[in-house]
Parts: structure tokens; C-alpha cells; sequence
């Protein structure tokens, strides 16, 4: 899976429920713990993707979108 599939892939999932655990992203993605890190980094700097981890739910969700382009 290229890197383009991986960055759609975690959108899919971020967008089909409302938290998403690291452990569903590394299975689902089968990639390591320090890939799926550095791939939600890059999509929240450079796309600008709304990626919020929440404490509570262990997990990560869509939260709002800030300004600037996406």
C-alpha cells in the first residue's frame, strides 16, 4: 500500500467512526506503531486534517476543522 492509500485509508476510518483506537490503525494499515505516527503527523501538517487524539476514548477522531487550506 503506497503512502496516497494509507492517507485515504486513515480518512475512511476516521470518517466511518467516531473514535478510532491506534490498534485498529495498525491492523487495519498493517503498519508499525512509528509509520502510523508519522502519517496522522503529516496529514494534520501538511493537509491541514483535523486529527484530534481523545484521552478519554483512547483513540483518535475527526475534530473541527481549522482555517487555511485543506
Amino acid at each position: 500500500m503506497d503512502r496516497l492509500e494509507r492517507f485515504y485509508k486513515i480518512d475512511q476510518l476516521l470518517n466511518a467512526r467516531k473514535v478510532v483506537s491506534f490498534a485498529v490503525f495498525k491492523s487495519e494499515l498493517g503498519m508499525s506503531p512509528a509509520s502510523v505516527k508519522r502519517d496522522i503527523q503529516y496529514m494534520r501538517t501538511r493537509f491541514n486534517a483535523p486529527i484530534e487524539y481523545d484521552r478519554e476514548a483512547n483513540g483518535y477522531r475527526c475534530g473541527t476543522p481549522g482555517t487555511g487550506p485543506r
